[in-house]
């Protein structure tokens, strides 16, 4: 249920169901893999009242003539540079007397953005390709180099412009195709299987400029005690030849710093201190708090130039009958305000309680209810339940 702001009295009700399915089938090196999402309104329709969402649906071999993977259809991949959904084919060879040395390919067409297999164009126009080298031949060191290529073309449509003669007239638009093209770099480094190192850096061929560099590490100073910290450059992501071009873009840089101690029962202290800099400025992030699997409570806080709030959050898991019922909840709290658009500050207050009924190990049933209340939204709240099933049969 949702209301307007100012104790309007309109309100509408949604019910909604939403499934998530996944089927994977096996035999010998061949796998099957889907993993499908669907939703329906059940009251008040919003638009066609029905979508789905493929987000894997391919067939995998592993380890094929003892050095490839091959896999076909819709997947996510993760090489480096490269990142996102693709409906095509992917590669891995791996070669050396301990397959140290591993080369990726892949490419296809750009899965719509719904998610469906409605909405393909000319795939000369809609594509991405890529490859990744990876070295694992020295003992807790891997290294990559990494290309990545996509092109999407944005679709036709007609405007009005004005011609030679200041007259206006009615045009189609067409803008070309191209738009993102990086290399990478990656590494990871962990000495004495306590210290890790880990470092990025990618290149925007098109505009010929880094768009992101970060370097982070982690290590043990005590049995009990660890000190992470890092650095990273980055410039904003901008795809070639969209409308964003137009605006004023900044590189911005953050160094962070902190710290994590654990206590006997899994009781994690923490604290984390980062630096936003940009050109003339600077913001400050500060975060703090206590973490266990089941229960915690945080504390964060803001200022500077991205502007000022302080947040309190909080979360529990607690098991009411072992095995059979457990209980979740966590409550939000941050108060803020906008900088040079306001000077009252802005309070937001979220929770959420649920339950975990399983009857039987395969069998699951989750309640949950959920509230917000802000300066938009006098009460926001909805109420979920959950049925999983897993089902499992070597065939």
């Amino acid at each position: 249920m949702d209301s307007l702001p100012n104790g309007g009295t309109t309100f509408t009700n949604h019910l909604k169901g939403y499934q998530n399915l996944l089927l994977d089938a096996k035999a010998g090196k061949w796998t099957f893999n889907t993993f499908l999402q669907t939703e329906e309104d059940v009251m008040n329709k919003v638009g066609r009242g029905f979508a789905y969402r493929f987000y894997n649906l391919y067939v995998k071999g592993t380890d094929l003539f003892d050095f490839m993977d091959f896999k076909l259809g819709r997947q996510y991949i993760s090489a480096g540079a490269g990142r996102g959904t693709v409906d095509g084919a992917y590669i891995k060879m791996k070669f050396g007397k301990d397959k140290e040395y591993q080369l990726i390919g892949y490419g296809g067409e750009l899965t719509p953005l719904d998610y469906d297999f409605q909405k393909y164009s000319a795939i000369n126009k809609n594509y991405t390709l890529g490859g990744q080298f990876l070295y694992y031949g020295v003992k807790d060191l891997s290294l990559g180099l990494s290309y990545f290529s996509k092109n999407r073309k944005p679709d036709s449509y007609y405007a009005m412009r004005a011609d030679s003669l200041y007259n206006t007239t009615q045009i189609l638009v067409e803008t070309d195709s191209r738009a993102d093209q990086q290399a990478g770099f990656d590494f990871n480094y962990t000495y004495n299987r306590i210290h890790n190192f880990y470092g990025k850096a990618y290149y925007d061929i098109r505009s010929k400029r880094l768009t992101r560099g970060e370097f982070n590490f982690n290590t043990a100073l005590t049995k009990t005690l660890r000190v992470s910290g890092g650095y990273l450059y980055r410039e904003p992501q901008i795809s070639y030849n969209t409308i964003f071009w137009v605006f004023t873009n900044k590189a911005n840089q953050e160094v962070q710093l902190g710290f994590d101690n654990m206590f006997c029962n899994n009781i994690n202290v923490y604290a984390r201190l980062a630096s936003v800099l940009y050109e003339n400025d600077h913001s400050i992030r500060l975060t703090a708090g206590v973490s266990h699997p089941a229960y915690g409570i945080s504390y964060s806080k803001y200022f500077g130039y991205a502007g000022e709030s302080d947040g309190f959050s909080g979360y529990l898991s607690h098991e009411l009958v072992k095995s059979k019922l457990a209980l979740t909840g966590s409550l939000n709290y941050s108060t803020y305000y906008l900088g040079d658009y306001g000077t009252d500050r802005i309070n937001t207050l979220g929770g959420l309680l649920g339950f975990t009924y399983r009857p039987m190990p395969r069998l699951s049933v989750d309640l949950q209810g959920q509230m917000m209340t802000n300066r938009i939204y006098k009460y926001d709240t909805r109420f979920l339940i959950g049925f999983n099933y897993w089902l499992f049969s070597k065939l």
